[in-house]
């Protein structure tokens, strides 16, 4: 049977599903491939991205068509963070059980930019206010910035602009890795419940938050994932690039953020990784060190971490597609 984006396919562009036309994307960037457009749906790819693409024989057109050409009425509604009123007050309840650290401390030398990534503007706004945005939406009781303190000022004006909240915001420092980061936003973590999230990934909804909180609460821990649509093959060793196994695809998941933990659980994981010198890619890593169980939700794969100058392109074009409208300067 032939694949929604096979060349055998009646299928246009325009009647595939955006999830599916998103995680296309991602494995564009993986393997250097996309399917030719279908002729009427052509755009020029975005200017930003235009020429490393060209260069490098990739034709996505089609898919940007798709992407700039639904307006999805569901999808309108769900973000529309630019147009929030100075004069709006976000109120969460005070009782809430769950707490957030953002990660906002990280380089992102692959971005090539003379700032940090996470503070490069997308559709008018710094990547990490994108996430900011949609805590503040959540039922949450406080948030932990975790950013260099001369970076702290674009969180805080943001603030100023948006209005009053209930949401307590506090902010530390950044530690030399990523779970040090962690380490550090989940000591200013009063809430019994954290999800940690990177500042990186401005595109997560509040479904998807609501979803993997849920879960969280009902087993634990739970991050948000998608399923992986590659092959994907395991080396022999680091620098022995020979394949030793190919894993069933339908058991692999690529792991997302936020990853939301019982606090004291996290602790735990923190304590005995600090014991044994464990290091770790990812939060619920800690958890399963425990051996406890780790629920996995499934996200979406517009969910995406931008990395690189073609990540912006992708991201604002999900925006779009959105209906988010950039704030006023």
């Amino acid at each position: 049977m032939s694949s929604p984006g096979s060349a055998s396919t009646k299928h246009s562009w325009k009647d595939l599903p955006l999830s599916f036309v998103c995680s296309q994307m991602a494995d564009v960037k993986r393997v250097g491939l996309a399917p030719a457009p279908t002729r009427g749906n052509t755009r020029p790819l975005p200017t930003k991205c235009a020429d490393g693409w060209k260069a490098s024989g990739v034709a996505l057109c089609g898919v940007f068509a798709v992407l700039n050409g639904r307006k999805s009425a569901s999808n309108q509604a769900r973000l529309r963070r630019g147009r929030r009123s100075n004069s709006q007050t976000i109120c969460r309840a005070a009782g809430s059980d769950v707490g957030v650290v953002l990660l906002s401390a990280g380089v992102g030398k692959r971005m090539g930019a003379s700032i940090p990534k996470q503070y490069i503007k997308l559709m008018g706004l710094e990547i990490a206010l994108h996430s900011l945005d949609t805590f503040l939406a959540c039922d949450v009781a406080e948030i932990v910035i975790v950013c260099a303190e001369e970076w702290q000022h674009v969180f805080k004006d943001h603030l100023d602009r948006v209005g009053p909240t209930e949401v307590d915001v506090k902010f530390t420092a950044g530690g030399k890795e990523r779970q040090d980061s962690v380490n550090n936003g989940l000591a200013k973590i009063d809430a019994p419940i954290v999800a940690i999230h990177d500042g990186a990934r401005p595109l997560v909804t509040k479904e998807e938050v609501e979803r993997v909180v849920a879960d969280a609460r009902e087993h634990g821990a739970a991050l948000l994932a998608v399923r992986t649509k590659a092959t994907i093959k395991q080396a022999v060793g680091e620098s022995d690039a020979f394949v030793e196994s190919t894993p069933k695809r339908k058991l692999l998941w690529e792991a997302h953020t936020p990853q939301v933990i019982r606090s004291e659980l996290l602790r735990k994981g923190f304590e005995k990784a600090e014991k044994e010198g464990l290091d770790v890619t990812d939060d619920v890593s800690l958890v399963e060190q425990l051996g406890e169980k780790v629920k996995l939700t499934e996200g979406e794969y517009t969910n995406i971490k931008v990395t690189t100058p073609e990540d912006i392109a992708v991201a604002e074009t999900i925006l779009k597609e959105r209906g988010f409208v950039a704030p006023a300067a």
